[in-house]
């Protein structure tokens, strides 16, 4: 996921339209058993707003 930040941030400057390409590949790994998620906060705030809306629960 760090690598599709790195190429989606750069190149998409509004947080709202970061945040909208997140979702949907953060919900296509996770169906996969992607496990890994926490990993890649911190690294675009669009991405901690996705992963923190998809999973409230896992941060406290």
């Amino acid at each position: 996921m760090s690598n599709v930040i790195a190429g989606v941030k750069p190149v998409v400057a509004d947080k709202e339209d970061r945040k909208k390409i997140y979702l949907p590949i953060i919900e296509a790994l996770e169906e996969s058993d992607w496990d890994t998620q926490d990993e890649c906060m911190g690294e675009d705030e669009a991405y901690d707003e996705a992963i923190t809306e998809l999973h409230p629960n896992w941060f406290g």
